[in-house]
């Protein structure tokens, strides 16, 4: 038996993954900062927000999928409702597996209205191994201020299967069949008011990406086209707008008059790397100063051999088994790589690809190179 343990295991196609990376960055002869964008894709107004909602509840009609009697909450919401009815019953009467209790929550759109509906996600609570085929109760809704904005009801849809047989020691499972969700299973009872509505004078608009020169180029970009004074930048995220006389009490024409403005957005220069799964993605306006890379490999090898060793020729003792464990280290060293400086994402790109080692040792460097100095961008591991 060979087991072997290596940060190099990993060959996948660095060039791949640098492809990826250049994809993903966006990579042209134009450097990002020039990339023109329209404003309603990089901002967002402020307090125009989805509000979480969230309540309890209990799906019935499951096949003997449901809580089972140690999950005491699920038979006390029995009671509940069956008292609502008009029907007394006790802990003891109530011991029914084709009930489970569940979390019901839902995103409610900024603009809704009363009657409108919504997607609700239903999530066992208990220990139920399946909430396929089941529906859910009437629930109510609570926004975090404890008001009741909307109810849920209907099919709840896993999309998948657990099956099981009648001794319950072999079960077969298709996806992730505790949580589900029921389309349009909520129905809102209140009106939604935002900042927008409450505030004639004007309203703000909030970068999706913070970054001084980006809140510049809006502000002036906005002056530019509905006058000076309309807009002023207040941080690197929040760019204040004045509604000119023309759409006095009227914000929601601005906003589509100017929801197509073009935008220079300038991009930071970052580095996002995934250790668990090898991906490294880059963006932005990254340069590489002259540099020299020197990286090496581990490996340990564990080889583990049984012998049979047989018993001697004047005795009846059985044969015993040996067992040989030999460890080895192998160290595999490179070159030292001189690289020189790189101005542009795709320059970059070519200058790392020249190293030509894994993902994953290709993100060790990036973060050498980014203590060193020499990568000018922000290394975000996730």
């Amino acid at each position: 038996m060979r087991k072997t343990m290596s940060d190099a295991t990993m060959k996948t196609n660095l060039a791949a993954i640098l492809v990826a990376a250049l994809l993903a960055g966006g990579v042209c002869a134009a450097p990002a900062s020039a990339q023109p964008v329209r404003l309603k894709d990089v901002t967002r107004v402020q307090g125009v927000v989805a509000n979480q909602l969230v309540g309890y509840g209990i799906v019935t009609g499951l096949a003997q999928t449901g809580d089972s009697t140690s999950v005491l909450f699920t038979s006390k919401t029995i009671q509940n409702v069956l008292q609502s009815f008009g029907l007394s019953t006790n802990s003891q009467d109530v011991r029914t597996r084709n009930v489970a209790a569940v979390v019901v929550t839902a995103s409610l759109p900024a603009f809704a209205h009363s009657g409108d509906t919504v997607d609700v996600t239903v999530s066992s609570l208990g220990d139920a191994t399946s909430l396929q085929g089941g529906t859910l109760i009437l629930s109510e809704l609570r926004a975090a201020n404890n008001l009741v904005y909307a109810t849920a009801q209907g099919a709840v849809s896993v999309g998948g299967f657990y099956a099981t047989d009648q001794t319950g020691q072999n079960s077969i499972q298709k996806n992730h069949v505790t949580a589900g969700r029921i389309p349009q299973g909520a129905v809102l009872a209140r009106d939604m008011l935002t900042n927008i509505q409450q505030d004639p004078a004007g309203f703000s608009y909030v970068l999706t990406a913070p970054d001084f020169k980006t809140a510049a180029r809006v502000a002036q970009s906005l002056n530019g086209r509905f006058g000076a004074g309309t807009a002023r930048a207040n941080d690197a995220e929040t760019i204040r707008v004045t509604l000119p006389a023309r759409y006095a009490g009227d914000p929601v024409n601005f906003l589509a008059d100017a929801g197509d403005l073009s935008i220079n957005a300038d991009a930071l220069a970052r580095v996002v790397v995934n250790e668990r799964t090898g991906t490294v993605v880059m963006g932005g306006d990254i340069t590489l100063a002259a540099c020299a890379i020197a990286h090496g490999n581990l490996s340990i090898t564990i080889a583990t051999q049984n012998i049979v060793v047989p018993p001697g020729p004047f005795t009846n003792a059985p044969a015993q088994t040996q067992t040989n464990t030999r460890i080895t280290a192998t160290e595999t060293g490179r070159h030292l790589v001189y690289i020189s400086g790189a101005a542009t994402l795709a320059q970059v790109v070519r200058a790392l690809n020249t190293i030509g080692v894994s993902p994953r040792d290709l993100i060790a460097i990036i973060q050498a190179l980014r203590e060193s100095g020499s990568l000018q961008a922000d290394v975000e591991i996730i």
